[in-house]
C-alpha cells in the first residue's frame, strides 16, 4: 500500500495543480503514452529486471496513472457532454470504467497463473503486462476523440452560453415576455 501511495499521491497532487494550465487532454495523452512505455518495459523485460528496477517502474506507473487517466477520465465526462445529457452520460462513462475493471480483474489477471508450477507461480505475468500495455495504447487513441475542456465554463462546452447573454426585450419571443420584476427586468419562463 505504501508503495502504491509513493506514486499515486504525488501524481494526484501534480494533476490538481496543473489540470487547468496544461489541460485535461494533454495530461491524458501524456499519462496513457508514458504508461504504454512503462508497461511495455515491464512486460518485455519482466524476467530480466531486478526487483528494485521493477519496483521503481511500478511506482512511476502509479504516478502516471494519477497524473493521467485516473484523474482525467473522471473529470472529462463531467464536462464534455451537453447539459441535458451530462449526468446520464457521466454515469454511463463511469459504468464502462467499472466494466473494464471487472474484465481486467476477472479475465486478464487470472492469465498470470496460466501454466503455474511450484517454482514459478506467475509464468504469464510478462504477457499480462504486455496486454495492459496494449490497453494503455488504446487509451492514447481514444483520447484523440475527446475535446479539450480547460478554462471553459460548462455552458461554453455545451453550447448553452447564448442563453445567458442578455438580449433586448424586443428580441425575446412573445412566450418569454410574460412578466417583469419590480426593477423592470424581464422574467424568462
Amino acid at each position: 500500500m505504501i508503495i502504491v501511495l509513493a506514486g499515486a499521491v504525488p501524481g494526484y497532487w501534480v494533476t490538481v495543480f496543473t489540470v487547468d494550465t496544461i489541460g485535461r487532454k494533454p495530461i491524458q495523452f501524456m499519462g496513457f503514452g508514458i504508461l504504454t512505455v512503462l508497461f511495455v518495459v515491464m512486460g518485455f523485460a519482466y524476467n530480466k529486471l531486478p526487483p528494485n528496477g521493477l519496483l521503481a517502474i511500478f511506482v512511476l506507473a502509479q504516478f502516471f496513472f494519477n497524473f493521467g487517466p485516473n484523474a482525467t477520465t473522471f473529470i472529462v465526462p463531467g464536462e464534455c457532454f451537453p447539459t441535458r445529457y451530462r449526468s446520464t452520460s457521466h454515469g454511463i462513462s463511469a459504468a464502462m470504467g467499472k466494466i473494464g475493471s471487472i474484465i481486467g480483474q476477472g479475465a486478464i489477471a487470472p492469465l498470470r497463473t496460466k501454466g503455474a508450477t511450484p517454482s514459478n507461480a506467475n509464468p504469464w505475468m510478462d504477457h499480462v503486462l504486455q496486454i495492459y500495455a496494449l490497453f494503455m495504447l488504446l487509451g492514447v487513441g481514444s483520447t484523440a476523440l475527446i475535446k479539450e475542456t480547460k478554462r471553459k465554463t460548462l455552458e461554453e462546452l455545451a453550447g448553452d452560453d447564448e442563453e445567458y447573454v442578455e438580449r433586448p426585450a424586443s428580441a425575446l419571443p412573445a412566450t418569454e415576455m410574460r412578466a417583469t420584476s419590480p426593477a423592470g427586468e424581464i422574467q424568462r419562463h
